[in-house]
C-alpha cells in the first residue's frame, strides 16, 4: 500500500514510524496470551506486532484494498483480517479479551457508537488500548483532512468512562532530548526558554501530541513510563538536513555547470583570438593598423 497521509504504512519514517511503532510494541506487553481485536488495521503491520504475543489477533478495516493488502502479507495460523466498520464491529459479543485501536477516533463523528462496540465485543474484564490525538498540542501543527472530531484530555475521558469503569491515560510525544525516568509522580518537560534564559517545568500530560488510554470494566494493568529508541537518523530533523544537503548539491551541481559552460566559451575565444594572430592577413594588416594607430594619434594631437 502507498501513503496517502490517512493510513501510516511501514516504509515511512521519522516522527510518525516512531509514533505509530512504539504504541504497537507498547500494547504488544499487554496481550500476551490473549485474544485481541486490532480496530482500523490498516496495512496490517500493528496487527503482526501483536500476534506475535497475542494467542489470536484480528485486525478489522473498512478498507478492502487495505484488508487484502493485510492478509496477502501478514495471515497466519493466529492473524487474520477482515472488513468491516468501527461502528459496527463484525465480531460476536463478548468474543475478545483486548480490543486495540489507534488514531481511528478521531476519524468519526460516531464515537460514543464506536465505544458502545467496543464494550458489546469485549469480554466482562476485558481491555482497551486506545490513542487519540491531544487536540490543544495537535492542532498547533495545522489541520489534519482526514480527522472530523479531534478531542482535548477532558472529553476523552469522558468519553471512556461512560463505557468504562476504569480508565487510565499515558501521554505520548516524539521528542529528541534527554530522558531521565525514575519511579513515581508525573513526569514534567523541561524545556530552556532561550540561549540565555531559564528553563520552563511543564506537566508532561499537558503537552503530549496524543494521549493513550487504558479502559475497562475490571482491574488495569499496571504500566510504566517507556522509551521507544528510534534511530536519530531515520528522524525528521535527519529528513530535512539530507533534503538541503540535496538541495545545496543540486546548486552547486548547477554553479559548476554554468562555470564549465563559461571556461568552455572563454577558451572558444581565446582560441579564435590566437588563431586570428597566428593568421597570414592578420600580419599582412600590420603596417595598416600601425599607421591607423599613428593618425588616430595625429588627429587627437590637433584637437588637443
Amino acid at each position: 500500500m502507498e501513503f496517502t497521509g490517512e493510513r501510516f504504512v511501514p516504509s515511512c519514517q521519522g516522527e510518525i514510524a516512531a509514533e505509530h511503532y512504539h504504541r504497537y510494541f507498547f500494547a504488544a506487553g499487554l496481550v500476551s496470551g490473549k485474544h485481541v481485536l486490532d480496530i482500523a488495521s490498516g496495512e496490517g503491520y500493528g496487527t503482526h506486532i501483536l500476534a506475535q504475543s497475542a494467542a489470536r489477533a484480528a485486525g478489522v478495516d473498512i478498507s478492502p484494498e487495505a484488508v487484502a493488502s493485510a492478509t496477502k502479507n501478514y495471515a497466519g495460523e493466529n492473524i487474520s483480517f477482515l472488513e468491516g466498520s468501527a461502528v459496527a464491529i463484525p465480531l460476536p459479543d463478548a468474543s475478545v479479551d483486548v480490543v486495540v485501536s489507534f488514531e481511528t477516533l478521531e476519524h468519526l463523528h460516531e464515537q460514543e457508537k464506536m465505544l458502545q462496540e467496543i464494550s458489546r465485543v469485549l469480554r466482562d474484564d476485558g481491555l482497551l488500548i486506545m490513542s487519540t490525538p491531544n487536540r490543544p498540542v495537535f492542532s498547533s501543527r495545522g489541520v489534519d483532512q482526514f480527522h472530523v472530531k479531534e478531542l482535548c484530555r477532558e472529553e476523552f475521558t469522558t468519553l471512556l468512562t461512560n463505557q468504562f469503569a476504569h480508565v487510565s491515560l499515558l501521554g505520548q510525544r516524539v521528542m529528541y532530548g534527554s530522558l531521565l525516568s525514575g519511579t513515581g509522580g508525573e513526569p514534567f518537560l523541561l524545556r530552556q526558554c532561550g540561549e540565555d534564559a531559564g528553563m520552563e517545568h511543564l506537566p508532561f500530560m499537558e503537552q503530549a501530541m496524543y494521549f493513550i488510554a487504558l479502559a475497562s470494566n475490571g482491574p488495569l494493568p499496571s504500566t510504566g513510563s517507556s522509551f521507544f529508541d528510534y534511530p536519530l537518523e531515520k528522524s525528521d530533523p535527519a529528513a530535512r538536513l539530507r533534503e538541503s544537503l540535496a538541495d545545496l548539491q543540486g546548486r552547486h551541481d548547477a554553479l559548476r555547470s554554468a562555470h564549465d559552460a563559461a571556461q568552455a566559451r572563454l577558451e572558444a575565444m581565446e582560441a579564435a583570438y590566437a588563431s586570428i594572430l597566428a593568421s597570414r592577413s592578420w600580419r599582412v594588416m600590420a603596417p595598416l593598423r600601425r599607421l591607423g594607430s599613428l593618425l588616430r594619434g595625429d588627429r587627437k594631437k590637433g584637437r588637443n
